[in-house]
């Protein structure tokens, strides 16, 4: 019997909601990513799904639906996108509670709404946090002061906000004239991210709000004395970047043993949470996103920590039992 996990990072992508998307004016190509195979919340979609969760020793999925955020041309329309598809994870987590948890969608960079529907996503939803993604379709990035107010209204509420790379290749022809907007593209985003946010001093000014990154935080960790060096040395950050990123969570979505690893050293096995992509992995990959945990070269409890314990705590979620339900 494998120790189960729980994965705080997968997705589902209705094909109902990726249209809604085009209709408001989302490129299609942007959601062209997520039409594959598995991706979808249909019977038999959620019947593999299901499968391979057993097979990997999975209790529970933590569903985000970044990248395919609900951000169209025009407030109303991504408020109403927004609102269905929070809407559905609600419905998937009432159907199958012991299966999923949700973070909640925004309609950013509508301000107004998209604080609006933060209320109703805790309020009302009772989800458990929010995912963003590392940077708007608009090119803004985190430490724009366009979120100020949305950042005031999570640090209130002491919310988690997950933050997904978008597969824009940063905006850098440099990423997409090679198309690697997906090859390196997604960790340089979730890097920059994070440093988005020691840039606009936003873990100090918003000290409530509990970040969750995507990959083990793309190659943020891996340079963990270079930045701290040029906070020290360079004054590049208002406060120590080592400080602020140990209070960070980083979900273990990148698959091999050195590198979790280094990211245990830096930030300690309690900022490291199981996850997989999933759709993108899928089947013996799927396993392997928790395989490699289980049979990395760290202590007992450390792994346990990571594949289950810490989400456990930081999301309020019921502890796996040994034939993964919660209980």
């Amino acid at each position: 019997m494998k120790t189960q996990a729980i994965d705080t990072h997968a997705h589902i992508y209705p094909s109902w909601y990726l249209d809604e998307l085009e209709r408001i004016g989302v490129n299609p190509e942007t959601a062209k990513i997520a039409r594959i195979p598995g991706a979808d919340s249909t019977e038999t979609d959620l019947a593999d799904r299901f499968e391979w969760m057993t097979k990997a020793g999975v209790a529970r999925q933590v569903l985000a639906v970044t990248p395919q955020i609900p951000s169209g041309n025009h407030a109303e329309g991504s408020l109403r996108a927004a609102q269905m598809i929070n809407d559905h994870y609600a419905e998937l987590v009432a159907t199958y509670p012991d299966k999923f948890s949700a973070y909640g969608a925004l309609p950013l960079p509508f301000i107004e709404e998209s604080l609006s529907e933060i209320a109703r996503i805790f309020d009302e939803l009772h989800f458990r946090g929010v995912s963003i993604t590392t940077v708007l379709p608009t090119g803004v990035g985190l430490d724009d002061p366009l979120f100020d107010p949305v950042w005031e209204e999570l640090n209130r509420r002491g919310a988690v906000v997950n933050i997904h790379p978008t597969g824009s290749g940063a905006y850098s022809p440099l990423i997409t004239n090679s198309r690697l907007e997906w090859v390196n593209g997604a960790p340089v985003e979730d890097g920059v991210a994070v440093l988005h946010l020691l840039k606009a001093a936003v873990p100090e000014r918003f000290p409530k709000i509990t970040f969750h990154l995507a990959h083990l935080g793309g190659d943020i960790l891996f340079m963990f004395q270079r930045l701290e060096d040029n906070f020290t040395d360079w004054g590049a950050f208002e406060s120590s970047p080592q400080k602020n990123i140990r209070s960070m969570y980083f979900d273990a979505a990148n698959f091999y043993e050195p590198s979790l690893r280094l990211a245990v050293e830096a930030v300690g096995a309690s900022q490291i949470m199981g996850g997989s992509d999933h759709p993108y992995f899928q089947h013996s990959h799927y396993e392997r996103a928790f395989d490699y945990i289980r049979s990395a070269r760290l202590q007992e409890e450390e792994k346990q920590a990571i594949l289950s314990e810490n989400a456990v705590r930081l999301l309020g979620l019921p502890e796996p039992d040994s034939r993964g339900e919660g209980k």
